[in-house]
């Protein structure tokens, strides 16, 4: 997971400044405002639910499908929205350059930390089985040894 967000965010961040660029090109007036302005804290947390649940999938398929999740229905119901209003929400942060910036800079220090979460648990869970490993191993060591010192006994 760990290069499924990294790579995922870059591309996400450059896919929107490419858009940026070329939305900036369009005659700012005739914009049409959404019905309902989402906050820059709201797009936020859409934008890194989304890139979390993509590279979910993408990274690991299997564990995405056990869970049968539609990503677009889950933002939908978590955040209340319609597509229509999501579609309306970015075109408009994407004429709002330094707005969108922010948005995408945070998103990416969401993407981080949550990596970093990530990466601490799977290390504790390596610890975990590593710790049960050797626990195991000193079970059969310690059953072990009177069998055998029985069967040398019953030898000699």
């Amino acid at each position: 997971m760990h290069n499924g967000l990294s790579s995922i965010g870059k591309n996400i961040i450059c896919l929107i400044i490419l858009v940026m660029s070329i939305a900036s090109c369009s005659d700012v007036q005739k914009r049409k405002l959404p019905e309902r302005i989402l906050s820059e804290d709201e797009m936020v947390e859409i934008y890194s639910d989304m890139m979390v649940l993509d590279a979910i999938k993408r990274s690991n398929t299997n564990v995405y499908n056990a869970y049968e999740l539609d990503v677009q229905d889950h933002i939908f119901n978590k955040y209340k929205i319609d597509s229509t209003l999501l579609k309306d929400n970015i075109d408009y942060y994407n004429l709002e350059f330094e707005a969108n910036v922010r948005i995408f800079e945070r998103v990416n220090e969401n993407i981080n930390r949550k990596k970093e979460v990530f990466d601490s648990l799977n290390k504790v869970q390596d610890s975990l089985e590593k710790i049960e490993l050797e626990r195991k191993k000193d079970s059969i060591k310690t059953s072990i040894k009177p069998q055998i010192k029985k069967v040398i006994t019953q030898t000699n």
